[in-house]
């Protein structure tokens, strides 16, 4: 898209919020990985949605894909900027979302822009080359809101603390429901057939696509990482003693039922449980969320 030339059409309503979605690596805009999230968008029709594809660099070898996404970032972060100031769109009707790769790369443009876009999700972050302080990782600095899905940990994805609100279905790691034996298989294949993910890497994006239609589908309670990580009952919505504990439903609809009462570098780690779906695709100290519905 020319964003110099481009001519908004009539029925283009820029009051809207504008989505913006980024692949992963091995994939492009047509990827099977985040197909589900631009269809739901575009059956809901509540949205402008713009799809970037940075395919030319996310086929390289996987360690030259990963040192480019600060500079994909910032060269899509420059496109967007003179997209939004030639129709007049606010950063805070921005949302940008990414899964793999393309999280830390959706981290990057809200870097470019300040910081000021409404909000950033990132879907199962990947994990290899990527550290703790790594300067390029998606993190709560990129947005006015950032909710990190966690599906693939230490896999493909990861299992560090990214956002204001991190959720870990199923405890954030694989495989995940239904995964158990495609994730052997698509693994296999990851590394040398463009457009192949692991089905649990990919089950962020289908648990993210589904909320979209479905936003109550996914209820988490907020707990520790040590919680977490004993997949302790207690972070589950259906146990009594939770009614201590703040719970939020996982997905798109999350920022509308969220306000945060705290310092936008505090952190807030969720779990929740999920049963397979058929609309699924398949290939430390917790701070107070209120919810205000």
């Amino acid at each position: 898209m020319d964003v110099e030339s481009f001519v908004p059409p009539p029925q283009l309503d820029l009051r809207r919020q504008l989505k913006v979605l980024i692949h992963g690596w091995n994939a492009d805009r047509h990827h099977v990985s985040i197909l589900p999230i631009r269809t739901a968008y575009l059956v809901q029709d509540a949205h402008n949605l713009l799809v970037a594809d940075w395919s030319s660099a996310a086929v390289l070898h996987y360690p030259t894909a990963r040192d480019l996404v600060l500079p994909v970032g910032n060269h899509l972060g420059s496109i967007l900027a003179r997209f939004m100031k030639r129709l007049g769109i606010e950063p805070s009707q921005v949302h940008v979302i990414g899964h793999s790769l393309g999280a830390h790369i959706a981290g990057n443009v809200g870097r470019y822009l300040g910081g000021k876009v409404r909000r950033v999700t990132a879907l199962d972050p990947a994990g290899p080359l990527f550290a703790l302080d790594s300067k390029d990782a998606v993190g709560p600095d990129t947005a006015q809101f950032v909710d990190v899905i966690h599906t693939d940990g230490m896999t493909l994805g990861e299992n560090i603390v990214r956002g204001h609100a991190d959720f870990f279905p199923n405890g954030g790691t694989p495989p995940q429901p239904g995964c158990e034996t495609l994730d052997v298989l698509t693994l296999r294949t990851v590394s040398r057939t463009s457009g192949t993910h692991s089905c649990s890497h990919a089950r962020s994006t289908g648990f993210f696509a589904e909320s979209i239609p479905l936003p109550n589908s996914f209820v988490a309670c907020a707990c520790s990482r040590d919680e977490i990580l004993r997949q302790a009952d207690i972070c589950l919505p259906d146990v009594r003693d939770t009614s201590s504990r703040e719970c939020v439903a996982m997905g798109e609809a999350l920022e509308l039922r969220v306000m945060l009462r705290r310092s936008p570098a505090k952190r807030h780690t969720v779990k929740l449980v999920t049963e397979l779906r058929t609309t699924i695709m398949v290939n430390g100290t917790t701070k107070t969320i209120t919810v205000s519905m």
